[in-house]
């Protein structure tokens, strides 16, 4: 079922229980079935900001379902269209996953509600703008910060201040929503056509990400398909560039290097051979030169601005470091370093980690001047963390 038709049935399964609910006269429980919906398919949109995790549109829900309902209520709606969303999530996911999931989005939830909770306790319950607004802004922030923590243990890295637009769309977004709902002090209730009313500019900025998403996937494919053409030639091994510049980005980010680097050393790590196909070979058949596959493929990328960086980066790589090396652009020589140790590696171990011991023994035992002791400890730390067998 597609996401398209999967929205709709919710649509319509929600209006169906808040008219049934009006009919019996119980419209509170017509306006918790509207919200379940709502968290369900806000579990189902998610917004994919560039350069951290996907969030998902119900964590602005969340904020108008704490402002809405009793903790009681918040519990009973928030497990059960978690739990629909667990049920009935697609694709291969196994059952530790959606456990996961469900557990992780439950207590971002109950995170929203108690601080909203704990600020108007602090505000002594006063409906007045300033406790209310403060309540639901950092009601809207808590999910957020919970999942980051969910982030950061899973993967050590937290999100960088530049990729926070999405954030700033849900906390905004989310606060407005549950003010249009209840008003403040009793004042400004527009029931659920508040929230509904203010959803247009969240899903204005999830249509926004989804675009930008759509670009990057564009981009990242044609620098894959470039990186393609070596392989396919003959010149190196297959899968070597995907494997250097998986290995290079988390060497990267062991090393703590800023994010546009890390976009740069990606790049590079892809196409660092891409050269080879505009290189003559050999009279003699030998391999061809090191040096002059990287200036011609550096020379091919600085003739894009985009990609003119990852040139820098790629030109550094074999000259690094040699006794009598050329000169080098400011700022590309650790990420040059990380794509030598990297490159190193992968044709050392011909991409089986079987042999990473021998071969990170062998990168040591180099003349100090070719690979950098700290790029090889971020090696060591990088293979340790995959659980790969460096005892030697």
């Amino acid at each position: 079922m597609s996401r398209s038709v999967r929205l709709i049935a919710l649509a319509v399964a929600a209006f169906a229980a808040y008219v049934v609910a009006e009919a019996v006269g119980s419209p509170v429980a017509g306006t918790l079935a509207v919200l379940a919906a709502a968290v369900t398919a806000g579990e189902i949109v998610m917004m994919r900001p560039y350069g951290r995790n996907s969030l998902p549109l119900s964590f602005a829900v969340f904020t108008v379902l704490v402002r809405t309902a009793s903790p009681a209520q918040v519990i009973v709606v928030v497990v059960i269209a978690e739990a629909v969303v667990a049920v009935g999530r697609p694709g291969a996911v196994d059952l530790h996953d959606r456990a996961s999931t469900f557990a992780e989005r439950c207590a971002e939830a109950f995170e929203a509600g108690a601080t909203y909770e704990i600020v108007m306790a602090l505000g002594h319950q006063k409906e007045t703008p300033g406790v209310v607004v403060l309540a639901l802004t950092l009601a809207a922030l808590a999910p957020i910060v919970v999942a980051d923590l969910v982030v950061f243990i899973r993967e050590g890295t937290i999100a960088p201040l530049r990729a926070r637009a999405a954030d700033v769309a849900i906390i905004a977004s989310g606060t407005l929503m549950a003010v249009g709902y209840a008003g403040i002090d009793n004042k400004g209730d527009l029931g659920l056509l508040g929230p509904l009313l203010f959803s247009i500019p969240l899903v204005a900025a999830w249509y926004s990400f989804e675009k930008l998403a759509s670009t990057r996937r564009s981009f990242e494919q044609t620098i894959q398909a470039l990186a393609a053409a070596p392989e396919l030639g003959g010149f190196v091994r297959e899968g070597h560039a995907d494997r250097v510049a998986d290995l290079a980005v988390a060497m990267g980010r062991s090393l703590s290097i800023s994010p546009s680097e890390l976009d740069r050393l990606w790049t590079a790590a892809l196409l660092h051979h891409l050269g080879a196909v505009c290189v003559d070979e050999p009279d003699d058949g030998g391999l061809l030169d090191a040096q002059e596959v990287a200036l011609a493929g550096a020379t091919m990328l600085r003739a894009s601005e985009v990609l003119a960086a990852a040139g820098d980066v790629v030109a550094a790589e074999p000259v690094l470091h040699r006794p009598h090396g050329v000169h080098i652009q400011p700022g590309t020589a650790l990420s040059g370093m990380i794509l030598k140790v990297a490159s190193a590696y992968d044709e050392l171990t011909e991409g089986d980690d079987e042999h990473a011991a021998w071969a990170v023994d062998a990168l040591y035992t180099g003349p100090g001047y070719v690979y950098d002791g700290r790029v090889l400890g971020a090696l060591e730390r990088v293979l340790e963390r995959r659980g790969v067998a460096l005892s030697r």
